[in-house]
Parts: C-alpha cells; structure tokens; sequence
C-alpha cells in the first residue's frame, strides 16, 4: 500500500513546484531563453529594466544580468505617467551613479550607453518590450540619447533576460515527472515471478 502512495504524493509535488512557471509564463513580457543564449556577459553597455515586480540591483547590470527595478505600476512606457516617472527618477539619481563607478573612465569627455528596458501593458496585457538609450558621463548622470524621448519595440541588442528561478525549478520538476512515468511504465510491463 505505502508502495501505491508514494507515486501519487511525487507526482503531486513535482505538480507543485511548476506552480510558479505557470505564474511566470502568464506574466508580462516573459524571459526569452533564445535571446539569452546571445546575451552581452560584459558591460559596458549597460542594460537596465525599469518595471518588474522584483529588485535586483546587485546584478552587473550586462545585457545577461540586467540591472532591475521594482516599478510594476509603470504599465505605458515612456509616458508622462506617474509610476513611469518615478521609475525614470530611480534609474537617473540611484542606478546610473552605480554603474558609473563600475566604469574604467580614460577620457574626461567619454560617454557609455545605458538602456533603460520598460515592459509596456498598456495597449497589450500580454506586454511588448520596449527601450530607450541613455548617455552614461562620469559624473553618474544619464540624460536620454539625443532628442527622440520615445520608446523603440523590441529589446536592445546584446539583450538577454535570464531566465528567473522558477523557470528552472519547472525545467527539473518537468524531467522528474517524466522519469517517473518512464519509471511507472517500465514497472508495470516487467514480468513478475510467479
């Protein structure tokens, strides 16, 4: 009888940990494993995601470890809206500082780029990337490049969102799953002695 529950009470807690998949896969704008296997591993550049629902400002803020900032209300990138600016003020007083000092400056009028990377909802609940580049001076400051203040669709290049830890949590509980339907199978074709 144990025998007959152990299968059921795996399978139930492999079921489990791909909870927070699905929670991942039905958010906006999900990581993208292709774009992260030609992701930039140095900086600079540096890339930098403004509206997630976590922060991370450890990362080393490359195209393989964006920067991110806890701004999720911020649904219309690149607008006059409040969430949005204040996601702007975040990146230019407290992110753009860090990432100078990361900087080898050589030459006092030497500039680098900075992405600021938004996932738009506003005309798409499924969420479309969207970025803008910034200048990076020594000072830490990051003004936007040029005058165009508007979004570009897409990623940037060199871009890669890694992939969170529930996505990998789902990858093993997916493969042990299938181990122990392989397993089941096999056991019950075996021949019993008689």
């Amino acid at each position: 009888m144990r025998s007959n529950l152990r299968t059921p009470v795996w399978v139930l807690a492999l079921l489990l940990l791909l909870v927070p998949v699905a929670v991942q896969a039905n958010g906006p704008c999900p990581d993208d494993p292709v774009l992260s296997r030609d992701c930039l591993a140095e900086g600079p550049p540096f890339f930098v995601v403004v509206n997630r629902d976590f922060e991370d400002l450890d990362r080393a803020g490359t195209g393989c470890q964006p920067i991110i900032l806890y701004h999720p209300e911020c649904t219309e990138c690149c607008s006059e809206q409040e969430d949005c600016l204040a996601a702007v003020d975040d990146l230019e007083l407290n992110v753009c500082p860090l990432l100078a000092e990361k900087v080898e400056w050589t030459a006092a009028d030497q500039t680098e780029i900075v992405y600021e990377i938004c996932c738009d909802c506003a005309t798409d609940a499924a969420g479309a990337w969207q970025y803008r580049e910034r200048v990076l001076y020594e000072d830490g400051t990051c003004p936007l490049a040029g005058e165009n203040l508007e979004c570009t669709p897409g990623l940037p290049p060199g871009t890669g969102i890694d992939l969170p830890a529930p996505l990998v949590v789902a990858g093993l509980a997916l493969l042990g799953a299938a181990l122990i339907a392989a397993g089941l199978l096999l056991y019950r074709r075996a021949p019993r002695p008689v």
